[in-house]
């Protein structure tokens, strides 16, 4: 890209220095032009054709003019250049010291296209081998050392070297072809402006404006004043702002200052950025031949996955698509080339339908590898402290993560699904899981591990077990209840073992307590379905019959296991979930009682034999 500035502003220096110096020629434009074509296909091997008019002024200013020109370079696969009008105009004293100074460069309709680069190898990272991404992160790491013992060479030059006191473009466009004659992308410049551009560390500043077309177009309108030096090939920008919309739902304004070691790749920046309500701040390195290539520290009041349309529109798609089917592929490709760090303190993070509270995430992305070491925060008024990491480097990533989550409010857990408030309460949770999959559903349904899942003061709306229970003790006492028992069940703990296997949660043992009734027992659920079956064994205590009279209970009643099936799905209606097994019940007592029977009967008969 340098190369062709330096054309395109060094093609009408070229002709303004020969115009002078050859003022006889000056009358005769098209030998003039003739001369300059020529003189500059034998020193670079380019090709200027002006199909338009040249024009050259000496009063009141020095200046060329040019309409209609094309430019070829050498070689092949160059890009075309075409100019609509060009024009150039030189300080005339130092010109007559054969210094060239440049007061002003104008073109008009510059368009420039780009030839279509072929696929690149790693372009589907995520359909490759074991073997081809073994390769593949080996030749990184060899360009990478390569490029780092070459270095980047200077590139400070062009147009900066020339001195262009002012540079101004208007209605550009850069044509990007695609491979496989897919549709072109366009950007277009409606405008750019410099001034004082020099390589002599003085302020220069330059303001443009850049589109994209699409169905949402994307503008950039930026402005910074900067200073650049050859000696250091630094670029230090005392000020960049910078506003692109058409990404997000409200315009992002970047503000950054910092320096760029244009020779190294390498940029260290503060910035700010805004957008809507969501502000931040920090620091970022980039470095193009180091590994982190992206060194963030950033300070944000809110995240939100929207700002993953900043990555482009293909990127909001993918995300999109992900997250409306949980079968669609992961994203591996990005994974696979991020080489990242970063230190994220987030006031307030939007994740779907739940909202994390001072969040920390500490972070270190590389060769398809993210390890998040740091993971706190609060999440509907619970404390979470985990660790989690994600192993794209084979062909099917793993996932492993273990942590902890105390006092979730689940009454704040359901409102933010928006589903009805059944349960109420505080819930502790910890985990260390693993699975391996290559979509969402396949790393759910592939978890294994264990989860330790206990609960303070939980109360269950719509699921009176003390209710169900009654009524059946009332049936059997041959009694009719004088109590409305409340369709609600208050436990004084609940808590269960989770082991994650074969694409189910099995819950075992499953324990809690009411304050007259004892529970135990299992269950399995279906991870992807939500489906679910426990079964319980429910141990009366004495004081139920405190809640009605029809709900007395003698020994017969407390000494056998009340059994309660539960069948449904998270998310149904809590009242179909349960029922009382009567039968198994009746069985149950009618085995007691006739044992109780038979040990009465042998204890008389024992008792007659003794006294004989």
């Amino acid at each position: 890209m340098p190369r062709i500035l330096l054309y395109l502003i060094g093609i009408p220096l070229l002709l303004v220095v020969v115009a002078v110096l050859l003022l006889p020629l000056v009358l005769d434009e098209d030998k003039l032009v003739e001369l300059a074509t020529d003189t500059l296909e034998q020193r670079s091997g380019a090709r200027l054709d002006v199909r338009g008019q040249a024009g050259l002024s000496l009063f009141p200013r020095l200046a060329l003019r040019l309409t209609d020109t094309a430019l070829q370079l050498p070689g092949e696969g160059q890009p075309d250049i075409s100019v609509r009008e060009l024009s150039v105009e030189v300080f005339l004293r130092p010109l007559l010291s054969r210094e060239v100074v440049i007061k002003g460069l104008e073109l008009d309709g510059l368009v420039l296209t780009l030839p279509a680069q072929e696929a690149a190898p790693d372009a589907d990272l995520a359909s490759l081998s074991d073997a081809q991404l073994d390769a593949f992160y080996a030749s990184r790491q060899q360009a990478l050392r390569e490029a780092a013992e070459t270095g980047a060479g200077a590139v400070l030059g062009a147009p900066l070297a020339l001195n262009v006191a002012s540079l101004r473009l208007t209605d550009a466009r850069v044509i990007l072809q695609q491979p496989a004659g897919a549709e072109p992308l366009v950007l277009a410049l409606p405008a750019l402006m410099a001034t004082d551009l020099n390589l002599e560390g003085k302020p220069a500043s330059l303001t443009l404006q850049l589109r994209v077309p699409g169905d949402q177009e994307l503008a950039l309108d930026l402005a910074t004043v900067f200073s650049a030096s050859a000696d250091s090939q630094v670029l230090t920008l005392q000020e960049l702002e910078a506003e692109l919309s058409g990404a997000t739902a409200t315009p992002l304004t970047l503000r950054a200052e910092g320096t760029v070691r244009l020779d190294q790749h390498l940029a260290e920046l503060a910035v700010e950025m805004e957008s809507g309500p969501t502000r931040g701040s920090g620091t970022v390195r980039y470095a193009a031949l180091e590994s982190p290539q992206i060194d963030a520290t950033l300070n944000l009041n809110l995240l939100d996955p929207a700002l993953l349309l900043l990555a482009g529109p293909e990127a909001a798609t993918s995300a999109d698509s992900a997250s409306a089917d949980g079968d669609a592929p992961l994203p591996l490709g990005a994974l696979r080339l991020a080489d990242t760090r970063a230190d994220l303190r987030v006031e307030r993070a939007v994740v779907g339908a739940h909202t994390v509270e001072n969040l920390r995430l500490h972070l270190r992305a590389v060769e398809g590898v993210a390890t998040f070491d740091t993971i706190t925060g609060t999440v509907h008024g619970g404390k979470v402290n985990a660790t989690a990491t994600l192993n794209a480097r084979r062909s099917t990533p793993t996932l492993t993560t273990r942590g902890e989550l105390a006092g979730l409010d689940t009454s704040i857990l359901l409102a933010a699904l928006e589903a009805e408030p059944v349960l109420s309460g505080t819930a502790n949770a910890s985990w260390q899981l693993a699975s391996r999959g290559n979509s969402r559903n396949a790393l759910v349904a592939g978890l294994e591990g264990d989860i330790r899942l206990d609960t303070e003061g939980l109360a269950l709306e719509q699921l009176g077990v003390d209710r169900m229970l009654c009524k059946v003790i009332a049936q059997i006492n041959q009694q009719s209840l004088q109590t409305e028992l409340p369709e609600r069940s208050d436990f004084e703990s609940l808590s269960a073992r989770v082991r994650l296997a074969g694409g189910e949660a099995l819950l075992d043992p499953l324990q809690g307590s009411l304050p007259h009734i004892g529970l135990r027992g299992d269950g399995k659920m279906d991870l992807l379905s939500k489906d679910f079956a426990a079964n319980f064994k429910a141990r009366l205590a004495p004081s139920l019959g405190e809640l009605d009279p029809a709900c007395r209970v003698n020994e017969r009643l407390t000494a056998i296991d009340w059994p309660v099936k539960c069948r449904g799905q998270l998310g149904g209606d809590p009242g179909d979930w349960c029922r009382v097994d009567s039968e198994a019940i009746i069985a149950d007592l009618a085995r007691n009682e006739l044992e109780s029977k038979v040990k009465e009967k042998g204890g008389r008969l024992l008792e007659r034999l003794l006294k004989r």
